[in-house]
């Protein structure tokens, strides 16, 4: 099953703005890159679940980016970090790869469906040497994933209290997650023609908090 991506609490251009994750090495490397594009980040080493209480301040917008919510077993306490940082009135904003995606087998020749799409309190394990940070191997292969349906995903957000303003589903991702993928040109990838209509890639959660 392909690697996802971690995630980030930040405000808005021209704001300030704050990053969270749990490993030194990829915030030494977010760190880099912001520099590089003259970003002014507050960079805060922690688990995303502990959020609330290692970051200081409230936010205008908490984005999660894609390829997140997968390496986490509690969304409820996921949610509720999430309302936590945000102030009144504030946004909070999700896109990731679709529960329904991550069920399929990305080695098959059509849509057929090898993981579980509802969780049963445990994490489904493989062992994958590859990265998505580049064409390297990772030492440690072995990979824990929980699967969350879209509506435990909705669920966890309204019940830490958010307001759910929008909900949308795509047809396209920023990686490949199976070979029988192609290219749209734009950077994005999508399932063959006859495909493209039968399952969604993403969705996109937009919440506020009264």
């Amino acid at each position: 099953m392909p690697h996802r991506h971690r995630h980030r609490f930040a405000r808005p251009r021209g704001a300030r703005l704050t990053g969270v994750d749990f490993s030194p090495a990829a915030l030494a490397s977010a760190a880099g890159l912001a520099t590089r594009l003259g970003l002014d980040v507050t960079w805060v080493e922690t688990d995303v679940l502990d959020a609330r209480a290692a970051v200081s301040g409230d936010f205008d917008v908490v984005y999660t980016s894609i390829g997140t919510i997968c390496w986490l077993p509690d969304l409820d306490r996921w949610a509720a970090q999430v309302a936590g940082l945000l102030r009144p009135g504030g946004v909070f904003f999700i896109r990731d790869g679709h529960p329904a995606l991550y069920a399929l087998d990305e080695t098959a020749d059509e849509l057929v469906t090898r993981y579980r799409y509802f969780p049963d309190g445990t994490a489904q394990q493989w062992d994958d040497a590859g990265t998505y940070a580049g064409d390297g191997t990772v030492a440690n292969t072995r990979t824990f994933e929980w699967p969350h349906p879209l509506s435990e995903i909705v669920n966890a957000l309204l019940g830490a209290g958010l307001r759910l303003r929008r909900l949308d589903e795509g047809r396209t991702l920023p990686w490949r997650f199976s070979p029988r993928m192609e290219d749209t040109g734009d950077g994005s990838w999508a399932w063959p023609d006859a495909d493209r209509d039968r399952v969604p890639l993403t969705y996109t959660i937009v919440a506020t908090r009264d």
